[in-house]
């Protein structure tokens, strides 16, 4: 079964994949990270490069959550909630 956890999870290996990758081939540049939380639910990692190659880049992920209005649940076929 899939939570938000588990997705989460996947995404944020994803992205650190993606920043190894692109590191490797700028060969000089670093990321650098931002965490960020927010206060409804949920967060995220901001990251910038500033390369040899790679003039300038971000590879981000947020996961933001809490309680949807009851009237978009409904049009998505959603519970409430």
């Amino acid at each position: 079964m899939l939570t938000k956890e588990t997705i989460t999870a996947y995404f944020q290996q994803l992205q650190d994949d993606i920043c190894g990758c692109l590191e490797a081939a700028d060969g000089k540049g670093r990321f650098r990270e931002d965490l960020w939380e927010r206060e409804e639910g949920g967060g995220g990692r901001t990251r910038v490069i500033q390369g040899q190659r790679i003039a300038k880049g971000g590879v981000n992920f947020s996961a933001v959550h809490g309680s949807m209005p009851e009237k978009i649940s409904r049009a998505l076929g959603l519970e409430p909630g």
